[in-house]
């Protein structure tokens, strides 16, 4: 073996145990980026994937929720984005479903909106561009009556996407975006945040709630 081939391979060897070192800090650094907003639901459960992105999971004011940072390196001349999915299982049999997506541009993998066959109005005051679409023509009547609502969530220039299914509600909101250096160089997806504020978390979770009252029918209302 040559000295040349033996330097090369030497560096070559540190290379690659620099890139793991960097590959478990990064994954390291994602695991506690959900830990502070546990407090906000009953019994909480925090899991973790194989790319140390964490899932929340508990009770708040008797519904299921989950909560998911999805990662997005699919975005076209941005850079990666990283979600917060926010979940609430509330089912509402046979409801004429809607989903309403903000700035789409065809590689939303994580959005409910390409699921719907349906093209709806969306209401009017949102400053953004917008689709709306549903599982029915009768969806534009309950998107109708959440307007009001769906104004309030989407004031925030972070949401992505509300969604309302037979089986609950659902919002996309922009957790973080990837560091620049890092991505143009290397094509890394690594995040520069020490993880989502529990002050937003509670706000998010005010925003289903003032959905989820959108679509109660009168009678329901005054059941509640």
């Amino acid at each position: 073996m040559t000295l040349s081939l033996t330097f090369a391979l030497i560096g070559l060897v540190v290379i690659v145990n620099v890139a793991m070192r960097e590959h478990r800090r990064i994954i390291a650094a994602r695991r506690p980026l959900l830990d502070g907003c546990a407090s906000a639901l009953s019994d909480p459960k925090i899991t973790h994937g194989g790319d140390g992105f964490p899932t929340l999971e508990g009770l708040h004011r008797g519904h299921y929720l989950r909560a998911e940072l999805v990662p997005d390196t699919m975005t076209i001349r941005r850079l990666p984005q990283l979600w917060l999915k926010l979940t609430r299982i509330e089912p509402r049999p046979h409801f004429p479903e809607f989903s309403l997506l903000i700035r789409p541009c065809g590689t939303e993998f994580y959005s409910l909106t390409a699921a719907h066959a349906v093209v709806l109005d969306p209401p009017t005051g949102i400053a953004a561009e917008i689709l709306a679409k549903g599982s029915a023509h009768a969806s534009q009547n309950s998107l109708d009556g959440s307007a009001p609502a769906l104004r309030r969530i989407f004031a925030d220039p972070r949401m992505k996407e509300a969604a309302v299914t037979a089986r609950g509600l659902r919002l996309i909101w922009q957790a973080a975006e990837g560091a620049r250096g890092e991505h143009l160089l290397f094509r890394q997806c690594r995040f520069e945040s020490s993880g989502v504020d529990p002050m937003i978390f509670e706000s998010l979770l005010s925003a289903l709630g003032d959905l989820s009252s959108s679509l109660d029918t009168p009678d329901e209302a005054q059941a509640a």
